[in-house]
């Protein structure tokens, strides 16, 4: 009997794994995106990437971009970063979003580009654009809104994923018309990003990190 009552738990969790990270990550998310909190968080999570970089070998002033990449919620603690990156290491900042979940109260002055995959089949993004003020057009003050004025956010779609599950961005079992997986066009929209991005800053430096 106790066996099979874990083995049901077992099957259980492994069902709803994903939907369980994804109600934590969205505690995180709201956490991060609290105006009393968000000042920290954001200087915080852009120090220890400075450090990390640092730690690399990332040398600041050289004009090496450095990409941000996250997913879901991560796009607001990338979006965070934004200022602390800039004052510690004066890089060019390249953001991609797939499928981002975010406030959009975080400034984006210093970021070079932000570019956004997304689906119209990701509902949880679209949520996003609901819920948080910011991200309505008709707050045009806020931070997202003037980027968007700026020219420094571009969408790219990417469907028909969705945000998880077995048609996920990420899917290496979901297939495309042409063959491809929906993690392998995911992984090729990322690259060709960031070398669209190099290709256009040449001029300052010779690689990416």
């Amino acid at each position: 009997m106790a066996t099979q009552a874990a083995a049901a738990v077992w099957e259980w969790l492994r069902h709803h794994i994903g939907l369980l990270l994804f109600l934590h990550n969205v505690m995180q998310i709201f956490v991060a995106a609290d105006r009393r909190y968000r000042p920290l968080y954001n200087r915080a999570v852009g120090a220890q990437i400075a450090k990390q970089l640092r730690l690399a070998g990332y040398q600041p002033d050289s004009g090496v971009p450095v990409v941000l990449l996250s997913y879901s919620g991560g796009a607001q603690v990338a979006t965070g970063a934004v200022e602390e990156l800039h004052t510690q290491l004066r890089a060019p900042l390249l953001l991609i979003t797939l499928g981002g979940f975010h406030n959009g109260a975080n400034d984006l002055t210093h970021a070079h580009h932000l570019y956004q995959l997304t689906s119209d089949s990701d509902v949880i993004e679209r949520l996003g654009t609901w819920i948080f003020p910011q991200r309505w057009r008709l707050f045009r003050r806020s931070a997202w809104n003037h980027a968007l004025r700026a020219g420094k956010i571009t969408a790219h779609g990417l469907d028909p994923a969705t945000h998880m599950g077995q048609r996920s961005y990420i899917s290496p079992e979901a297939q495309l018309p042409d063959g491809r997986s929906h993690l392998d066009r995911t992984a090729d929209a990322v690259v060709a990003l960031i070398r669209g991005h190099r290709g256009a800053t040449a001029g300052t430096h010779d690689r990416m990190p």
